[in-house]
């Protein structure tokens, strides 16, 4: 085995073990020491690859996402999906990822209040191209029926609709299911479904109210 691979295969193991004990103990109750002992090195060698524990989750976060818009992309510029389709599809993925990585949308909120311009600077850097998302836009209020503005309005909506279950996952599990983490992780599955209606039957009754007009 190459020195690359192995420094290749080392750094994911790091990533996968931060993953776990982040998903565990969130960021804040995270330790780098429990991240070492998770993937099976020593600290030292933790801190050779990541410095802290934020550099190693920004790494993470960048990996989600740009395994996510990618894939998520091309379907959502296709001709092929139907807007319902397109629709279903993005809130299916988009709860997905959070659903594997329940630690993000509190990581990102914490981050957009205390240094907006790094969670700015780390989108430009990434592979997110603004472009592409502008393309989106565009392909999917023609679709729609909708203005770009409108686009804009709804996108955030469906995706804080997809995000709030999982930043409020304090309040949300505890006070609403009284602990009962089947019961909460139920509650997101039915999200995928849930939010996905409410955007088609609220564009449904839109163009319902336009051609009675």
């Amino acid at each position: 085995m190459t020195p690359q691979k192995i420094e290749k295969d080392t750094e994911g193991k790091i990533l996968e073990a931060a993953k776990r004990v982040f998903t565990l103990k969130g960021l804040d109750g995270a330790r780098m020491q429990e991240i070492a002992d998770e993937a099976g090195i020593n600290k030292a060698l933790l801190h050779y690859y990541f410095r802290s524990k934020e550099k190693l989750f920004m790494t993470i976060f960048r990996v989600e996402l740009n395994n996510f818009f990618p894939r998520l992309i091309p379907i959502l510029l296709s001709d092929e999906w139907t807007y319902v389709q397109k629709i279903r599809h993005f809130v299916d993925e988009y709860i997905e990822l959070f659903l594997k990585n329940p630690f993000l949308p509190a990581f990102v909120l914490r981050e957009v209040n205390r240094n907006p311009q790094v969670i700015a600077h780390f989108i430009v850097e990434s592979d997110i191209q603004s472009g592409k998302l502008k393309e989106v836009m565009r392909v999917l209020g023609k679709e729609m029926g909708l203005s770009s503005n409108e686009v804009l309005h709804l996108l955030i909506t469906t995706v804080s609709a997809c995000i709030f279950p999982f930043a409020g996952k304090p309040i949300i599990e505890q006070v609403l299911f009284n602990g009962n983490s089947d019961e909460y992780n139920q509650f997101l599955q039915e999200r995928k479904t849930m939010v996905a209606d409410f955007v088609i039957c609220y564009l449904k009754g839109r163009q319902i109210s336009n051609g009675n007009e």
